[in-house]
């Protein structure tokens, strides 16, 4: 288990980051920081005050979502490239897989390269029978909609340090799910490359 760094509040109005907001298909080489990977990952499903609540809202606070991060090689000093999930709770990663697996991500993406290009890879992945137990298949929806917050939490704490994103919904789902070993229950909603944009 990797211990994620306290956030570090950017110094952009929100309204500007709305303005700003927009998919970027084009990253450079450049490595992004061990803080700015913690910053992104709070941000997008951190436990707040050690709980029970997180960064988004949770119908019935079943909180469904799988945060997994992609690790590109030399992408972050001091951290292998692999697969991590997020564990909220204690705000840090666990290796899940070592190796660069950005090419088999694009693959599986219909193929799109340039997520292959961008220094680590989101992927947020949500259990539906967690939100249809209580909800029957209304919680489905449910589970989406908590994906979609997230994900807008990903893009604005991304844009908040310098750095782009696009959020990705064309892929095929057994090879993410392969690639990621994930469970029976875990179903990839988003896939979203973040970097330095290439100008």
């Amino acid at each position: 288990m990797i211990k994620l760094r306290d956030s570090i509040e950017g110094e952009e109005s929100f309204e500007s980051l709305l303005i700003k907001r927009r998919s970027v298909r084009s990253f450079n080489p450049k490595q992004i920081t061990f803080q700015q990977l913690s910053n992104i990952l709070f941000a997008s499903y951190g436990t707040i005050n050690n709980g029970p609540h997180k960064t988004v809202p949770s119908a019935g606070a079943l909180y469904p979502l799988s945060i997994y991060v992609i690790v590109g090689k030399e992408s972050i000093d001091n951290l292998n490239n692999g697969i991590y999930r997020y564990l909220p709770i204690t705000n840090s990663i666990e290796i899940i897989k070592e190796g660069d697996v950005r090419r088999r991500i694009a693959i599986g993406c219909l193929g799109q390269a340039f997520i292959s290009k961008a220094p680590i890879i989101i992927i947020i992945a949500a259990n539906f029978e967690r939100m249809k137990y209580k909800y029957g298949n209304r919680g489905i929806r449910y589970a989406l909609i908590e994906a979609g917050h997230s994900c807008q939490n990903i893009e604005l704490a991304t844009l908040s340090l310098g750095l782009v994103s696009c959020p990705v919904g064309a892929f095929t789902d057994s090879e993410i799910v392969k690639t990621l070993g994930l469970s029976d229950y875990e179903i990839p909603v988003y896939v979203i490359p973040i970097g330095n944009e290439d100008k």
